[in-house]
């Protein structure tokens, strides 16, 4: 087999990631969309595994083939697993020379969820390359916690950073771009040889206007917690009709059968539970707003204190609502069919809501050669290789097809939502808009809700994220010697690292000597993330030779892969 041929840009991040890797342990691979991260990451695989390196590939389940298939092409032994598959595999490793390589690394980016902490745990004793296009969501803690997992919070201290965490949250430009340019490797399509160029990105908004549904504003949502504003949850309706009345109708349809399994709570003498709000409500395309509006604790927790008249009233207003729908005229269904048939390219049309995604696909399914792509379905089965491979002209997909996957056969792409999140429409774009791709324009349509009254806010959410992601990348990151400070250096470089009194590795400390076992000598060292997940935990269980013995063998796993370490 041919290996593959890297180009110019590719072979620079491979040799910046090399270097990084055996400074710092970690590297975020940040280059925009389409210019070839994967082939960049297996390179360095293929370059690590004659060392001796145990090769692990974590990425989501829809790119698990793709990069089995990649891997394949470098000739690189390696696991190739999904995200979700960390949260089976909680323990950690044991073996001393591991290169953990994550896709879509910005699917980690909040410490707090069980995928961030199996993530961690994973990474102890590792190599580690994060690969992301979108590595700032949110806010600049998406990078605080990226960052956490590939490198220790003093790693750059010797480049006067004593604190990365502690500089993202002073709001230090200086430390922040340092911290940049040491630990991300992100370039543009600037970095491109003309004969990789391609084309360029056409974008164009389509104004559609948003149903009016008056019954909306009577919803009085009876088993809300005191205290909560219903705008919060009429907020939610809202987002559901700018995607499309079958949405809204879905959702409409749940919250009755909420309110039906509430009766018959009451009628039993018995509590509502978080499983019934969750199977009822809580659909899987729901699960992002669900995680910024709609929190179980929202709801008052029995019951009891509704009467059942209350819910009856109720489950008859969502009635008017669904007639109301029924009236819709489709004006914003009409737009996107108006558009796709004056233009026969192949179109990529997103979509947020998986019941939006169905019923645009029953509309197109007559007129064009129509696939269907979400977390539910595919239709015909394997969607998005018959789009790939001619078969479907236009696919019809929820954001589960809008990472990774190379489908530049699309000319068109079609932002039908607006996602809460800008990131997702970088990585929507990407998928049409990427080296390969022959078109000399890529066209990709935006369609933004009219304000008629409330509105969901999602336009100016995304705006907001967009600054926050301009403010953050769009400046040369600061080298490791220009424009230094050496005086305030200096001062940096005096500061000694000091542990809170009642930090877990105190705590371990302390108990390991109340047991009469010595404390390992790395254990008051900053650690990344997972070390110091695993020393918390240990801090509150029993402690006895085995367990030390494994913390020891971790603990001289992540000290000494660090060959190069700042004075």
């Amino acid at each position: 087999m041919t290996l593959p041929d890297l180009a110019g840009h590719q072979v620079v991040a491979v040799a910046q990631a090399l270097e990084t890797l055996q400074r710092y342990r970690g590297v975020l691979l940040a280059d925009e969309p389409g210019l070839g991260k994967s082939y960049v990451a297996a390179a360095i695989a293929r370059a690590l595994s004659p060392q001796g390196f145990a090769i692990e590939v974590v990425v989501p389940a829809s790119l698990v083939r793709q990069w089995r298939r990649t891997i394949e092409q470098f000739e690189v032994d390696a696991s190739v697993q999904s995200h979700d598959s960390l949260l089976r595999e909680r323990s950690v490793p044991m073996a001393a020379k591991r290169l953990l390589i994550v896709d879509e690394a910005h699917a980690f980016r909040n410490p707090r969820t069980r995928r961030y902490d199996a993530l961690a745990r994973r990474s102890i004793g590792t190599r580690f390359l994060l690969i992301t296009a979108t590595p700032l969501c949110n806010r600049a803690d998406d990078l605080v916690a990226l960052f956490a997992l590939i490198a220790t919070d003093d790693a750059l201290r010797g480049h006067g950073v004593p604190s990365i965490r502690q500089a993202f949250q002073d709001e230090d430009r200086q430390c922040i771009d340092r911290t940049l340019a040491g630990l991300v490797i992100r370039r543009g399509r600037d970095v491109l040889p003309p004969a990789l160029h391609f084309g360029r990105l056409e974008r164009k908004v389509i104004r559609h206007p948003v149903p009016e549904i008056p019954s909306l504003n009577e919803l009085r949502f009876p088993l809300l917690a005191d205290g909560v504003p219903r705008e919060l949850l009429r907020r939610l309706m809202i987002r559901r009709l700018e995607s499309s009345e079958a949405a809204l109708a879905e959702t409409i349809a749940r919250q009755k059968r909420f309110y039906e399994r509430a009766l018959d709570a009451l009628a039993g003498g018995r509590e509502l539970t978080r499983r019934d709000y969750r199977q009822l409500f809580a659909a899987d395309d729901e699960r992002e707003a669900m995680q910024k509006i709609l929190f179980w604790d929202l709801f008052a927790p029995e019951a009891a204190s509704t009467q059942p008249d209350e819910l009856e009233s109720e489950i008859a207003r969502l009635e008017h609502v669904r007639a109301e729908l029924e009236r819709s005229p489709g004006a914003k269904l009409a737009l996107l069919m108006e558009r796709l048939a004056n233009d026969s390219v192949p179109a990529l049309v997103f979509t947020e809501a998986v019941a939006t995604a169905r019923a645009l696909f029953a509309s197109l399914r007559s007129r064009r050669r129509a696939g269907l792509a979400t977390s539910h379905d595919s239709w015909p089965p394997g969607a998005i290789d018959a789009f790939s491979m001619g078969k479907v002209d236009v696919l019809v997909a929820t954001d589960l097809a809008s990472e990774g996957l190379d489908l530049q056969r699309a000319g068109l792409v079609v932002h039908y939502d607006l996602p809460w999140n800008p990131v997702r429409l970088d990585q929507r774009n990407g998928r049409a808009f990427r080296i390969g791709q022959s078109r000399p324009v890529v066209t990709g349509i935006y369609f933004v809700p009219q304000r008629n009254g409330r509105s969901s806010g999602v336009v100016s959410i995304i705006a907001a994220k967009n600054r926050l992601r301009r403010g953050m990348f769009d400046r040369a990151p600061a080298s490791d010697d220009q424009g230094a400070d050496l005086s305030l250096l200096a001062r940096r470089l005096a500061l000694p690292h000091r542990i809170p009194r009642d930090a877990p590795e105190l705590k371990l400390r302390n108990a390991l000597q109340a047991a009469g076992l010595t404390a390992p000598p790395d254990l008051l060292q900053p650690h990344r993330a997972g070390m110091e997940r695993l020393i918390a935990e240990m801090a509150g269980e029993y402690l006895d030779r085995r367990r030390l013995h494994q913390l020891e063998v971790l603990l001289e796993h992540e000290t000494t892969l660090q060959n190069f370490r700042s004075p």
